[in-house]
């Protein structure tokens, strides 16, 4: 089975979403589309932290999130690599209500967002009737006086995170060593963004291509399946799985069996066996990838591309 590489840049030029609503956020062709669903197994000191800190890093370089959550009892530990990425006032200790806390708090941008469009657009109507030096009428001076538009100091609505091509807010939750929450495991809320992240916090309105803001979610773990690991519920929904070298048998099997319906088994191996093979080597399946030759990766940024799946790829990209 003849596999070859090729180095990536994970940002670069936009890429549009594909056409109508998708809920999908607009991200460079290389780059891990969002909003995830993303599983990382690993066993305590594989690098699993560092990685994922340095697949944020480069989503923000194209400003993908505007705002990043965190829920874990070891941010302290973890500061290094997440610290300059995450307010403090945004992460927070695993319990029962943390996950909607988190979801909560993304409605609550959602909301801001859509009274931003309504204050704009009425701003937009304001400063026409100025244009046109007709007098207002009471209900437009009792409307317009609210909003502060007469004040002498009023300066135009603007969107907190820049007017330069506005868009619904975009939002990631990183869960890092929650399992030791049991709590947390089985809240609603972890069923919620299991099947419904892209929906999470719907609009009045299309915008963007997009229904609702979305969350997009990487859960970080040492273990791949239940009683350790999450549900098989979230696993089966997946949009990426992160794997790194596992010595437990078992778990390989578990997890062979579980993606044999999504990837080819034979596939799978090969690229799991050449990605892993170096000390912190790490493995990523990417389970919609925008051509075939997009589905492995090694560490992160180099493609492992076999030959039936080059033969296929639909993108142009060469």
């Amino acid at each position: 089975m003849k596999i070859t590489t090729k180095k990536i840049n994970l940002y670069g030029k936009d890429t549009e979403p594909s056409q109508g609503v998708s809920n999908e956020y607009k991200t460079s062709h290389y780059a891990i589309r969002q909003p995830c669903l993303m599983y990382v197994s690993a066993v305590r000191n594989s690098g699993k932290s560092f990685a994922v800190s340095k697949l944020v890093a480069q989503a923000q370089k194209e400003k993908t999130f505007d705002r990043i959550y965190m829920i874990t009892p070891t941010f302290l530990s973890n500061k290094t690599y997440f610290g300059k990425m995450i307010d403090e006032e945004d992460v927070f200790e695993p319990t029962k209500d943390s996950i909607q806390k988190v979801i909560d708090m993304v409605e609550e941008e959602r909301d801001e967002f859509e009274d931003y469009l309504r204050k704009a657009k009425l701003y937009k109507e304001f400063i026409q009737i100025l244009k046109s030096k007709r007098e207002f009428s009471d209900g437009e001076i009792m409307k317009f006086e609210e909003l502060g538009f007469l004040d002498d100091e009023f300066d135009r609505p603007k969107w907190k995170y820049g007017d330069k091509n506005v868009r619904p807010p975009q939002s990631l939750l990183i869960l890092d060593d929650i399992l030791s929450s049991p709590a947390i495991l089985q809240s609603s809320g972890l069923t919620r963004i299991a099947t419904l992240n892209r929906h999470i916090a719907p609009l009045a309105e299309p915008h963007s291509g997009r229904s609702a803001c979305g969350l997009g979610v990487i859960l970080i773990s040492q273990t791949y399946s239940m009683p350790q690991g999450v549900s098989r519920t979230l696993r089966e929904n997946l949009t990426h799985l992160l794997i790194f070298r596992n010595k437990q048998e078992k778990q390989m099997g578990k997890i062979r069996e579980e993606l044999g319906s999504a990837v080819d088994e034979d596939k799978f191996m090969t690229a799991y066996n050449m990605a892993t093979k170096e000390k912190y080597g790490n493995l990523l399946i990417d389970f919609n990838p925008r051509c075939g030759s997009m589905t492995f990766r090694k560490n992160l940024n180099e493609l492992l591309i076999f030959d039936d799946d080059a033969n296929q790829c639909q993108c142009g990209k060469k």
